[in-house]
C-alpha cells in the first residue's frame, strides 16, 4: 500500500507514521514542520495550493490519501476555511482524480451538543468558525470524492507525548493559574495509538461514508483532564477548579457522545476508553513524567 498522509508532523500524523507496518510504502507531508519517515519521502506541502496538491499526489500515486491537516482550535482563524475546508477539497480532488482511496479527519464538534447520541450519519449542526470549517470541510470531500471515509473523531491523547490541551493545562498550572474545568461538557477521548490503528484499517478496507472513531467510554472534560494531567505527574503552584461551559459565548456544545455502533460493525471492535488504555499503562509501567510531553 502506498500511503499520502497530510499533516504528518501532526500529532495523529506523526502516530500514523509509527503505527504503519512495513507494509506500507509512505509519503508524509507536512507545513511549517516537517515529520521524519524513516525509509519513507518527506515533503513540504501547503494543501490551500491546488496545484502543489495535484502535483503530489501525481508523483506518489498514493493508493490510498489519509488527510489529518487541519487548523484547529486555537490556531489562526483567518485560515481555517482557507486550510480546513479548501485545503481538503483540494486533496479530495486530487485523490479522485488519482484513483486512490480517501480518508478524511473530521471531528465531533461538528455538532452543537444538544442531541446526543450522535449516530454516524448526523447532519452537522456546528456553533463557531472551526466546527463550521471542519463542517464544511465533510461536505467538499464527499462532493469531490464521494467513496471517501469522513472520520469523526474525539480529543486525542497519547501516554508518551502529551497532547496541546493538556500541554496548555500543564504550562498554566506551572505559571500558578487557576485552571478551570468543564463539568458539564462530555466527551470521548480517544488513545491516539488506537485511533492511528483504526484509520490504517479504514484505508486498507472498503467502507465508505461517515464512521464515528472515539473511546468506549464517556467523561466530562474535568474528568479527562485531572485523569491526563495524573499521569503526567503535573503539579504546580496553580490549581484546577470545576466550572461550567453552559450559556458561555462563543458557544460550547455540552454533549458529545457518540454512537459506535458503526465503528464495531465496520473494525470488528471499537476504541478502548481512557480508564482502559491508562489501567493498561499503568499496569505495564509505562508510565512517563512531564517533562517528557513538554
Amino acid at each position: 500500500m502506498r500511503a499520502l498522509i497530510t499533516g504528518g508532523s501532526g500529532y495523529l500524523g506523526r502516530a500514523l507514521l509509527r503505527a504503519a507496518d512495513a507494509s506500507w510504502e509512505l509519503c508524509a507531508a507536512g507545513g511549517r514542520r516537517l515529520p521524519v519517515v524513516p525509509g519513507g519521502r518527506v515533503c513540504r506541502l501547503d494543501v490551500r495550493e491546488w496545484r502543489a496538491v495535484h502535483a503530489l499526489v501525481d508523483s506518489f500515486l498514493p493508493t490510498v490519501v489519509i488527510h489529518t491537516a487541519a487548523i484547529n482550535p486555537g490556531g489562526p482563524r483567518d485560515l481555517m476555511m482557507a486550510v480546513n475546508r479548501d485545503g481538503s477539497r483540494h486533496v479530495a480532488a486530487a485523490a479522485a482524480a488519482a484513483g486512490a482511496r480517501l480518508v478524511h479527519i473530521s471531528t465531533d464538534v461538528v455538532h452543537d451538543g444538544a442531541q446526543a447520541p450522535y449516530d454516524d450519519d448526523a447532519p452537522p449542526t456546528p456553533l463557531d468558525l472551526y466546527p463550521r470549517s471542519k463542517a464544511e470541510a465533510e461536505a467538499a470531500v464527499l462532493a469531490e470524492h464521494p467513496d471517501a471515509v469522513v472520520v469523526r473523531t474525539s480529543l486525542l491523547y497519547g501516554l508518551e507525548v502529551m497532547d496541546r490541551s493538556t500541554r496548555e493545562l500543564a504550562r498554566r498550572l506551572r505559571a500558578g493559574q487557576t485552571v478551570g474545568l468543564f463539568t458539564d461538557v462530555l466527551r470521548q477521548p480517544i488513545w491516539v495509538d488506537s485511533l492511528a490503528e483504526a484509520v490504517l484499517a479504514l484505508a486498507r478496507g472498503s467502507f465508505s461514508g461517515h464512521i464515528n472513531l472515539a473511546g468506549d467510554q464517556v467523561l466530562t472534560r474535568e474528568e479527562y483532564g485531572r485523569r491526563l494531567l495524573a499521569w503526567w505527574r503535573v503539579h504546580g503552584p496553580g490549581c484546577l477548579a470545576g466550572t461550567t461551559a453552559a450559556g458561555r459565548h462563543p458557544p460550547v456544545p455540552l454533549d458529545l457522545r457518540l454512537s459506535l455502533e458503526r465503528a464495531r460493525s465496520v473494525l470488528g471492535r471499537v476504541p478502548p476508553g481512557v480508564d482502559a488504555v491508562l489501567a493498561a499503562a499503568y499496569s505495564s509501567s509505562t508510565r512517563r513524567t512531564s517533562s517528557q510531553g513538554t
